[in-house]
């Protein structure tokens, strides 16, 4: 039944009772001089008042008693649909707000507690992936609590329950995309407020120049500032014992500061690095630590893998190229000769279909390296291909089509592959074909719809790993920077270990450069009225209990002025 029957129906109750007048009766009297004067002594102004004081709280108290009994639906919330509220769990959420006060998950509980205080009559409530309906105060009562089970879910795409209307609150950096019904009315509340960060990117260790130097550490910081303004950065580097650098940086925004560490003078052990940053509102990325300076290769949730051949033996390659001079000089071959866990046994010219094999037969070697070429079989040893040609398949990639080369952007790689730890691709200007990717193997980095770097494990009747880099590494700025050397001394650990026992060492808390650039998002920033909005109270919803205790509050005072002729 609705609410406004039972509350109209009282309504006319009260109006009709103090409407009604009760029958005069004849009483005789002598004279009726001394009612003459009574009455006109009397104030019908102050009379009528008072019945008109009487008559609004006894319909106030009528009303208020008959909708907390019919329990309205915008007092008690039936089953209408409910409308979802999904917030993002990734790191970047726990940025803080330039004031320093909240933070964006902070933030994003606010516009979620302002949606629901404007809902309309009857809706309920479910939360990230937790199918439970809860009324307009369940929620509220919720969303003003502590806050960390919005922003740590354990799966980063929740299935969200099925809802009539999706509020999606995310800052529009992490990779968030929870799993909707497809036709749900879905809307993103953006809480991106840019600030100033600098962050540790990378913090790993390399295999020295040569076997009689130790090992070397790459330490890269990136910074981030709305206001384009240089980023002071205070670097400290320290093992177990002291700190044993110190150095004051000035970044541009978005640039790249890279060093290389001398690991020499440090005591073994831990080794830790931390940047400190006034402004800095993203505390995550500030420390990043190696968890065996003395070993090369260990950092950040290093992968540790057996080497089958030993730790201290390099790995042998053999490598076929278009010409010896081709390869020579080139990217790849430079790369090859600063990793000393590498031995590079012969360089060959490849062969024609028709052209006779070479007289000295190759030498043993555990991974083949193509070089802009490819054989018209496999080998049958781990390969790695480099820049292969487009008239031949190799390395898990089909032909190249025949289209028009342009300069695309790695936009996807998987992070959690061994191939990538330490090595920094996402935004990586390159020049790559269209190719088809075999179903065994997989696109490790992809520039839109095109497959940049492909792994292909052993079938399952056996045979050996390959590993294809589709682009030219000679014309992409990769070839200048320390990530090539790290993707090489990844590719050549992966083609020739076995990874049936590992042990993740400790997570150091390093982040990638995604979560670093805090303000890399295609979300509008929070309007500056919806911050100072944040920190006001939301509005509560009216019970059923509220409105019968006001009721009775003023049933007590009406009963109150009555027996003191206040009212009537």
């Amino acid at each position: 039944m609705p609410f406004w029957i039972p509350l109209g129906v009282a309504a006319l109750l009260v109006l009709a009772i103090y409407l009604i007048r009760p029958t005069a009766q004849a009483l005789p009297v002598a004279s009726t001089v001394l009612w003459r004067r009574l009455l006109a002594a009397r104030k019908r102004r102050r009379d009528r008042l008072r019945w008109l004081l009487s008559l609004l709280l006894a319909t106030t108290v009528a009303g208020l008693l008959s909708v907390a009994a019919s329990r309205a639906p915008w007092l008690q919330p039936g089953d209408g649909d409910p409308i979802a509220l999904a917030f993002d769990p990734s790191p970047t959420m726990q940025a803080g707000l330039p004031d320093g006060d909240s933070s964006r998950i902070e933030l994003a509980a606010a516009e979620a507690r302002r949606i629901v205080s404007e809902a309309e009559a009857g809706s309920r409530f479910t939360v990230n992936a937790d199918p439970t309906p809860l009324t307009s105060a369940e929620v509220l009562a919720l969303l003003s609590g502590p806050l960390e089970a919005l922003s740590s879910a354990g799966d980063t795409e929740p299935a969200i329950p099925t809802a009539r209307r999706v509020q999606v609150f995310t800052d529009g950096i992490g990779p968030f995309t929870p799993i909707i019904d497809p036709g749900t009315e879905t809307e993103t509340v953006s809480v991106l407020v840019p600030a100033r960060n600098a962050g540790i990117v990378r913090f790993a260790t390399r295999p020295p120049a040569t076997l009689a130097t130790g090992p070397e550490a790459l330490i890269e910081i990136l910074a981030t500032d709305p206001d384009d303004g240089p980023v002071p950065v205070e670097l400290t580097v320290a093992d177990s014992e002291t700190i044993r650098i110190r150095r004051q940086l000035e970044l541009e925004p978005g640039d790249r500061f890279t060093a290389l560490i001398d690991l020499g003078s440090f005591v073994p052990g831990a080794v830790t690095a931390r940047i400190d940053t006034p402004g800095d509102v993203f505390p995550l990325d500030d420390r990043a630590g190696l968890i065996e300076a003395g070993r090369a290769g260990a950092a950040s949730t290093r992968l540790t893998i057996r080497r089958a051949r030993g730790p201290t033996q390099p790995s042998r390659v053999f490598v076929t190229a278009r010409s010896s001079g081709s390869f020579a000089g080139s990217a790849a071959a430079l790369a090859l000769e600063a990793d000393a866990s590498v031995d590079v046994v012969a360089v060959r010219a490849a062969t024609g279909a028709d052209d006779p094999p070479p007289e000295d037969p190759p030498p043993a070697a555990d991974i083949v390296t193509f070089h802009r070429t490819a054989p018209a079989l496999p080998p049958a040893m781990p390969a790695l291909y480099l820049d292969p040609p487009g008239a031949v398949p190799a390395g898990g990639l089909s032909h190249a089509a025949e289209t028009p080369l342009s300069q695309r952007t790695i936009n996807r790689t998987d992070a959690s592959h061994p191939l990538l730890e330490g090595v920094s691709l996402l935004n990586l200007p390159v020049v790559v074909a269209a190719r088809e990717l075999d179903p065994r193997c997989t696109a490790l980095a992809s520039a839109g719809d095109r497959t940049a770097i492909a792994v292909c494990d052993p079938p399952p009747d056996g045979g050996p790993r390959s590993l294809a880099i589709a682009f030219d590494l000679d014309h992409s700025s990769l070839a200048q920077r320390p990530d090539l050397v790290a993707l090489f001394q990844n590719a050549v650990a992966w083609l020739t270990e076995s990874p049936t026992t590992s042990n993740l060492t400790a997570d150091t808390g390093l982040q990638n450069e995604r979560a670093t650039r805090i303000n890399d998002s295609t979300l509008e920033p929070v309007s500056p009225d919806r911050l100072a909005d944040l920190d006001s109270p939301n509005r509560r919803p009216w019970s059923w209990r509220t409105l019968a205790l006001a009721g009775l509050l003023l049933a007590s005072f009406e009963a109150i002025t009555f027996f003191r002729g206040l009212t009537l």
